[in-house]
Parts: C-alpha cells; sequence; structure tokens
C-alpha cells in the first residue's frame, strides 16, 4: 500500500498530463489494429548512495576451481580506465604482455571493475587475444565486481608475446549528469602442468571492427560475410559465437516478434544455428533488482555453445562464411526503427596436423531445415495476444582421406524455440523459450565426440505507469514513472567432450527470480530506452539465485553449489545487500 499511495501522490503533482505509455511518445513498437503497444522496457542508471567497499559488490556465482599449485601470475592491465582519455571509447585498449614459458594444465583469467567519478552505465565489456574473443560480459553499473572465465581451451593462443584487447566502450555526458569511470583489471593465474590432450592449436577469429571479431548488425545491415583460409592439414573445426542485443533489442525476447536465431552458413551450408541467452545487464528493466547480484551471465558468459562443423572441411579451404540475424527487418516492418542492434562475436577453433593433409573427401550427408512461424497476432477487447514459434535440424556426414589415415565426421543440430506474449498499453507478460542440443562424432585416425544439450526458459511480467513532465517530443525529457514486474530465468547446460578418452563434462543448472517496483523520476536520454533516474520516490527489490554446476574430467571434479537472495529495500538503501549468501564446493569422483 505505501507504494501506491507515494505513486498517486506524484501522478497528482503532474494531473494536468493525461496518463500514457511511452511508446506512443518517443519509442517506435508495433501498434495492434486497437491501438495497443506494449510498455517499454529502460536501462536505467542511478547515482545510488554507497559506502566504500572492502569486498567486491556483485560477483558471478559460476566459479571455477583451479589445480592445488601455484601458479604464475601474469598482470595484463591495472587500475586502466575507460573511457581511455584522448581516445574514441569505442576502440579497444590494446596491451601486450610476455606469457612465462612452460606448460599449463589450466589458465584462468580474472576480471575486476570497480566504478567511481558519478554515475555511470552498465556498458558492453569484451576481452580479445589476438582477436579472438575470450571473454563476454558487461559492468555493474554502482561499486564493483568481479568475474573469472577458464581460459585452458586457448592455450596454444597464448604465445610468448600476447596482445590483449579491451573493449569497454564507456559513455560519459556530462550535462546530464553522467560521469562515472570505470577502472579495470585483468590478470592471467597460469597453473602448471601437462596440457590437457585435444586442444584447438589454431584460431581464426572472424574480422570486424578495430582489428577484433566484433560484428555489428541491424535490420538495415543483418548480414556479415567472410573468406576464411583453412590451413591444409585441418582435421576438425568447431565455432564459437558470442551474441548481445542492444538498443531496442536489449529485452528482445520482450519486442514483436520476439525470436531471434543467429544463422551461420559454411560455403553455402547451414552449418549452425545459434541461439542467444536473454541476457539482462545492470540497468536492465528494473535496476534495482540486479543489486547488488547480477542476473545470469552478466557479468561474464560461462559454458559458450561451441558448434562442431568438421563435415564441412570438403567444402575446401577456402571457406564463405555468412552470419544472419532473423526477425531483424521483420521488426524494423513493424516498428519503423532501425535500432534493432546486435554486437556478435565468433571464432573457428581449428585442429591442424600440416604434416598430414587432406587428399580428399567426400559429404556424404547435408540435410537442414529451419522454420520460423513468423508472428501470430490476435487482438482482444484489452488486450493483445501475440505467439510465434520455430525449429531446425541439421545433419552432416562426411568421410575425408588424409595422407595418412581416414576420417569420418557425423554432426546433428537441432532445436525448438517459442514466444507468447499478452500486452496491453500498461502491461506485458512474456514467455520465452529455447531448448536446443547438438551431436557430433569423429571416428577412425582421432576418435572424439561432442554432446551438448541447452535450454534457456524466461518467463515474465511488467506494468508501468509513464506520465510526461516536459516536452515528450524534445530529447532528452523527464517523465514521472511507476513500475512492478518480475522475471524468471534459467539457464541450464549438459556438456560432455570426449577426446581419445579423454573426458571433460559439465552440468550448469543455474535459473532466477527477480521481483520488484520502483517510482521516480526518468530522464529519457534517446529513443531506444536509455533513461537517468533523477529522483527516486519508492523502491523494493529482491533477487533470488540458485546455481548447481558440477565439473569433471575422466569423472574426477568438483560440485559447486550456490544459493543467495539479493535486496534493494528502500529508497535510503538503494544499493542493497545479501538477505544470505552461501557457496559450497565438495569433491565429485565417478567410477567408468
Amino acid at each position: 500500500m505505501k507504494l501506491v499511495s507515494t505513486i498517486i501522490l506524484v501522478l497528482v503533482l503532474v494531473s494536468g498530463l493525461s496518463i500514457v505509455g511511452m511508446s506512443a511518445i518517443t519509442i517506435p513498437q508495433f501498434q495492434s489494429p486497437n491501438g495497443l503497444e506494449h510498455p517499454v522496457l529502460y536501462n536505467t542508471t542511478y547515482n545510488d548512495p554507497s559506502s566504500v567497499k572492502t569486498t567486491f559488490y556483485s560477483f558471478e556465482a559460476y566459479k571455477t576451481v583451479p589445480p592445488n599449485v601455484t601458479p604464475k601470475v601474469v598482470v595484463v592491465a591495472k587500475n586502466v580506465s575507460f573511457p581511455v582519455i584522448s581516445k574514441n571509447p569505442a576502440i579497444p585498449y590494446n596491451v601486450s604482455v610476455t606469457i612465462p614459458s612452460g606448460t599449463y594444465s589450466y589458465i584462468l583469467m580474472n576480471v575486476s571493475v570497480s566504478e567511481t567519478n558519478g554515475t555511470q552505465y552498465d556498458r558492453q565489456f569484451d576481452i580479445f587475444l589476438d582477436g579472438v574473443p575470450i571473454f563476454w560480459g558487461s559492468t555493474q553499473e554502482i561499486n564493483n565486481s568481479t568475474a573469472s572465465v577458464d581460459m585452458t581451451e586457448f592455450e596454444n593462443l597464448l604465445l610468448q608475446n600476447a596482445t590483449f584487447e579491451i573493449f569497454l566502450p564507456a559513455y560519459q555526458d556530462f550535462k546530464i549528469g553522467v560521469t562515472g569511470i570505470y577502472l579495470v583489471n585483468v590478470t592471467l593465474y597460469l597453473y602448471p602442468g601437462a596440457v590437457p590432450p585435444g586442444l584447438p592449436n589454431y584460431f581464426v577469429p572472424l574480422p570486424g571492427a578495430f582489428g577484433v571479431s566484433l560484428l555489428s548488425f541491424n535490420p538495415l545491415n543483418d548480414m556479415y560475410q567472410t573468406m576464411v583460409s583453412i590451413p591444409n592439414g585441418t582435421y576438425r573445426v568447431q565455432m564459437m559465437i558470442y551474441t548481445e542485443g542492444g538498443g531496442n533489442d536489449e529485452f528482445w525476447y520482450t519486442n514483436e516478434p520476439a525470436t531471434r536465431s543467429v544463422l551461420v552458413y559454411y560455403n553455402g551450408y547451414l552449418a549452425d544455428v545459434v541461439n542467444p541467452y536473454e541476457t539482462l545487464y545492470t540497468g536492465g528493466i528494473d535496476l534495482f533488482w540486479w543489486k547488488p547480484m547480477p542476473s545470469v551471465n552478466t557479468l561474464s558468459f560461462h559454458n559458450q555453445y561451441v558448434a562442431e562443423l568438421t563435415p564441412l572441411l570438403v567444402t575446401g579451404n577456402e571457406a564463405n562464411i555468412t552470419i544472419c540475424v532473423t526477425n531483424l527487418l521483420e521488426a524494423y516492418e513493424l516498428t519503423g526503427s532501425t535500432a534493432y542492434d546486435w554486437s556478435i562475436s565468433g571464432v573457428l577453433m581449428l585442429w591442424v596436423n600440416s604434416s598430414n593433409p587432406m587428399v580428399s573427401g567426400k559429404l556424404l550427408t547435408a540435410k537442414s531445415s529451419y522454420m520460423d512461424s513468423t508472428p501470430i497476432l490476435n487482438t482482444g477487447i484489452n488486450a493483445e495476444y501475440y505467439q510465434e514459434g520455430g525449429s531446425y535440424h541439421l545433419h552432416y556426414i562426411s568421410v575425408m582421406q588424409f595422407m595418412h589415415g581416414k576420417e569420418i565426421s557425423n554432426v546433428t543440430q537441432s532445436g525448438l524455440f517459442s514466444a507468447y506474449q499478452t500486452f496491453n498499453n500498461i502491461y506485458e507478460k512474456f514467455i520465452m523459450n529455447e531448448n536446443f542440443s547438438e551431436f557430433a562424432s569423429d571416428y577412425g585416425m582421432y576418435n572424439a565426440s561432442l554432446s551438448i544439450s541447452m535450454a534457456y526458459p524466461t518467463v515474465g511480467s511488467i506494468s508501468d505507469i509513464v506520465v510526461p513532465i516536459t516536452n515528450p517530443e524534445v530529447i532528452p525529457f523527464n517523465a514521472s514513472y511507476l513500475q512492478n514486474g518480475s522475471i524468471r530465468l534459467g539457464f541450464y547446460v549438459n556438456y560432455m567432450s570426449i577426446f581419445n578418452g579423454y573426458n571433460v563434462t559439465r552440468v550448469v543448472r543455474e535459473s532466477l527470480y527477480a521481483k520488484g517496483g520502483f517510482a521516480g523520476i526518468l530522464e529519457i536520454i534517446n529513443s531506444y530506452g536509455g533513461a537517468l533516474l533523477v529522483a527516486l520516490t519508492n523502491n523494493y527489490a529482491s533477487n533470488h539465485k540458485v546455481l548447481t554446476a558440477v565439473s569433471l574430467t575422466n569423472g574426477k571434479g568438483y560440485m559447486a553449489s550456490f544459493n543467495a537472495l539479493a535486496i534493494s529495500p528502500s529508497i535510503s538503501d538503494s544499493a542493497g545487500y545479501y538477505s544470505y549468501a552461501s557457496m559450497q564446493i565438495v569433491p565429485v569422483s565417478i567410477s567408468s
């Protein structure tokens, strides 16, 4: 009752203005025949009162456990400020470091960020190694945060002299008080020991802006194409792709159309379908949901999907790679906006033996299908109903004859996705489901298999009321704002990779439930949902996260369990606290 009564007071103060959905004012949205549009979701920042933190304010629940040996430490970046002085903020910060010689059984990279000097937005935050994406994440808007990633897969890329490219395009606008600076620290921990067998030894980043694999997509540019030279002697190839929606597509799963797929073609064959995750950044929808605990895969993306492309090696050493993002043009046609933006990064990971070139090969099976129902819309008396669904199935088999041996590769991918929405001008309920799997086997001169199944369920609802205070036709403008809602997210992974008997298994069950609302005055700074909370009149938010992660190598490893509740309880403590948080790591051994 306290929340409602406070908001009524705010609305009375501006009673000369009508209550409308913000989408009708500035932000292009799909509009049904009876004029219904769903509420606009904002990415908002706020100058929370906060004290000096002696521990990390935000951290990723997912962690890995390194070997019990003393690592060699390499400092990559120490308190590097973003935006970097005298540089375009979109240009990566480059630094070269010397990697100690030796062999390493495990390589960990820790990335820590602190925010200072005033208000700042959450920002895309990526790190590349010689152009190859090795860290894909974002920043916490206030205080500090930390995340770690397992870099062992890239050990053969860590040569004696390695160049890291750190991409953090910090945004500043002193006229509206967005003055914050991010300080970045990056450290490598290299654990001596035997190198795990079966690591890729050649990497081809998909070339993009600034000499790194950073590709941009929008409705007017929804396709990317490049030619890649594959070294002769390549006997296995996988692709890893990271995705991030921005602009009007930061909350793509709430849009119409809501489904997005990243389609990857290899020499004209549909080789991979990437399902983007519903990542929520720390200013997204309700910024207080993420104080202090971020959403799933926010600070860094873990257990990224990998696609096996080995059967298509027989199509030639010059590979035409084409990538497109579905439903961007359809979103533009429905709304007239071109601000449905995506950032994508990718790398081909190759296994190469130049002394054993391929002499012939044949594609025995090549089947692919991709289906999207397109948007199905029905208009009710007080609400609009939207649904869309699709599926895909890929199957490739090839036989490859090398100078010294033969290899047969068999890959199957399949997936289902669906979206449902009910909305009107002040309310939206959205449901998104993505379920997909991949099974690959290579046998002959080497034996390998890859088994992956993943699911991304998302359910949410949002209500909001917006009342303009200043002229909404002139950006920036102010508006009174009331929002309440909730979201449930899941991230479920089963992964097993075997190379000549060496077995790596990962199982992840991560779920989150955030709820609450806030009220205040927003300053809308652009036409695609960017806002500054200039006055907070009421607030309550909670975020419950549960994680179980099992990591095994040849049947031995550990299980990590995390359970935490974070609360942002009021306007006087908007930065919030952990009501409780527990992490337990226990050894696991499974006999064969």
